[in-house]
Order: structure tokens, then sequence, then C-alpha cells
């Protein structure tokens, strides 16, 4: 079941940002995207929740806020009326759990079952165990979309998702979307229908 993520202190991310950073394997999001491969142009932008009952949240306003700085980056201008924007992004972070195979002592970067779209599944584990286990543990998922349509109900211009993984107990959902954001928007629009991995150190 997914589950939207609930805001946590940011500075422990970082940290293990920093952490993992320091290792010899570059820790990675799994990141989609999908455009029609023609040049979009920079304008007014309105973000809003895909969710309207998380309009007024917490949740919500650290998500756009991580977005909308990575839209600034782009050329955009964040403006908060959709109706008056020639752009808006919708945007959600969902977060789900599933078992993964015993953990080995060390950090391991690699495959593991993130968000799915039809047939096809990605992720990315952030592994930080220590010592070993015989058992199996718990991943959670997080999953940043983002949806930008030309004005209030108009077409799709571009679509991407951004997913990683990490152990039951660490950092997951709105805590995520900094981190999310810059590797959704890295070489924005990107290359299309591709799975591509992205650092994020």
């Amino acid at each position: 079941m997914m589950r939207t993520g609930s805001v946590v202190a940011i500075a422990p991310l970082l940290g293990l940002a920093l952490a993992l950073a320091a290792c010899a394997s570059t820790p990675q999001a799994q990141v989609q995207r999908f455009h029609q491969g023609q040049p979009i142009s920079r304008g007014t932008i309105a973000i809003q929740p895909a969710n309207p009952a998380m309009a007024n949240s917490l949740e919500f306003a650290a998500q756009a806020n991580a977005v909308g700085a990575e839209l600034q980056r782009q050329g955009f201008t964040v403006v908060g009326n959709p109706a008056q924007a020639q752009f808006v992004a919708t945007i959600s972070v969902e977060t789900g759990d599933r078992l993964q195979a015993p953990r080995r002592s060390g950090l391991s970067v690699g495959l593991g079952g993130g968000f799915s779209s039809g047939n096809v599944g990605i992720g990315t584990s952030v592994n930080v165990p220590v010592g070993g286990s015989q058992q199996p543990g718990v991943a959670t998922s997080t999953t940043l979309s983002v949806a930008i349509a030309q004005g209030s109900g108009g077409p799709a211009v571009w679509e991407g998702r951004s997913s990683l993984e990490t152990q039951a107990g660490g950092q997951s959902g709105t805590a995520l979307s900094p981190i999310l954001a810059s590797t959704l928007f890295k070489d924005f629009p990107g290359p299309s229908g591709q799975t591509v991995r992205v650092p994020f150190n």
C-alpha cells in the first residue's frame, strides 16, 4: 500500500548523503522522464498537489519548495495561482515498503523495486547496514512524480519520476524531496522514455 511521506528533519538526510558520498560507490536515484522531444519553453509555473486534500499541508509545502527550487534553476518563474500561470506542475511523493534480501556488511547500492509503470519496476537501494543479518529486512521506496501541463487542465508537456529506496528506519517520504527533485530535473528535460541512474552526491 502506498502512503504519503511525513515531514522529518533534513539535517540527518544531509549527513547520510555526505557519508555515502565518501564511499567508493556513488549513490544514485532511478529517474524516468517522458516528453515529445521538442524544446520546452519557459514561463510562469504554479505547483499543485496531485491530491487536493494536501494543498494546505506541511508535507506539500516542503515538496513544493523542493520542486520549485529546481524549476527556478531551469528558468521557470514559480507563481502561486494556477489560473494565472502558463504552466502547472502537479506533484506527489509516495512511499511503499517491501521485503528485501538479508543484509550484508558494508554499503550496498543497487537495483530494487522502486516504482512501477505497467510491467516495469525500477528503484535504487541505498543500504547502510551495521553488521550482517540472515533475516530479510524491509526496504522503503520513495517516489517523487511531477507532471507539467500547459495551463490549468491543459495538455501535458513533460512528466517524470525519481525513485530512491532505503532501509527501514532511514529517511523516506517528504524528507527525500530535495534529493529526488534535484535528480529528476538534472539535465532537464532529459532523455524521454528511458530509465537512467542519476547520482545525487
